[in-house]
């Protein structure tokens, strides 16, 4: 597997300097700086429009300049044999070269700061960009975390649309895409313990799955960011989905640890939901 990392935050310079002058429109300064050079590779395999995963524009630049120097003290050989080993652990489906941009992160986006450890991760189908915050605590701890978790997604969507079709999109395999994405991640980094999916009591956790997942679990018309990252007004905590698809796996797994990760990957998400015995 070939990956290619462009570090974006090295290539920035134009953008500060631009906005340091008066008048500067920072949202036309990110597209031409940080967007526009890297979009047409990263999205190259998207059969339809993905720009809604374009990461945002940061406008506090002297935030942005300390960021930049505290990205630049990441070692690039380091952080590719990481996802390299992730690759090597999960094969994927072709020999297509995985392109993966590292962009900043705005430090306004609290809750992916203090919840997630200032890293976040997007497929585009295929490629991936994750964004950085290093102001947040222990964040290079989970920049391969989250690179393993979104090469999942890019393997088990080659498999499930390109290899294999057939995909539901029901609930259950919803809650099972990302189920199967942490358990994949947290297998190569065992230390962390990502607070998405331990954040609920085991007393909650009954509750939530009788009173709103178990009624859902077979529908496609379903609120996917109401049963994946949670509504407060439902009483349905934070990425509750990502939550309930690790429980299961973890079900899964602990009843048929021979199965491979791969090998669960091509199961159906009703077979794999049947197998686990969760909740029953």
């Amino acid at each position: 597997m070939n990956l290619e990392i462009i570090a974006v935050y090295e290539n920035l310079d134009g953008y500060l300097l631009e906005m340091e002058k008066d008048n500067a429109d920072y949202k036309e300064l990110w597209d031409k700086y940080a967007i526009m050079p890297y979009w047409e590779k990263l999205s190259q395999w998207a059969p339809f429009d993905m720009s809604d995963r374009k990461p945002k524009p940061i406008k506090d630049v002297k935030k942005l300049k300390q960021q930049i120097k505290l990205l630049r003290e990441i070692n690039i050989d380091t952080i590719k044999n990481e996802f390299l080993r992730a690759s090597e652990a999960l094969p994927n489906y072709d020999d297509d070269t995985i392109v993966i941009a590292i962009y900043p992160l705005d430090d306004e986006e609290t809750t992916i700061k203090e919840q997630q450890n200032g890293v976040q991760g997007v497929s585009v189908f295929g490629n991936m960009l994750i964004q950085v915050n290093p102001f947040a605590e222990d964040y290079s701890k989970w920049i391969s975390y989250v690179f393993a978790h979104e090469y999942h997604h890019s393997v088990w969507g080659n498999y499930w649309h390109v290899v294999h079709g057939g995909r539901t999109g029901s609930c259950i395999e919803a809650l099972l895409i990302d189920g199967q994405a942490d358990s994949f991640a947290k297998s190569l980094n065992p230390t962390l313990n990502p607070k998405w999916i331990s954040q609920i009591s085991k007393e909650q956790e009954k509750e939530l799955w009788n009173n709103h997942y178990s009624k859902v679990l077979s529908e496609t018309n379903f609120d996917y960011g109401t049963y994946m990252f949670g509504n407060e007004d439902l009483g349905i905590p934070w990425c509750a989905g990502y939550f309930f698809g690790h429980r299961i796996i973890d079900s899964f797994r602990k009843i048929h640890p021979d199965i491979t990760p791969k090998d669960i990957l091509e199961m159906n998400s009703e077979e794999i939901f049947s197998m686990s015995k969760y909740n029953s």
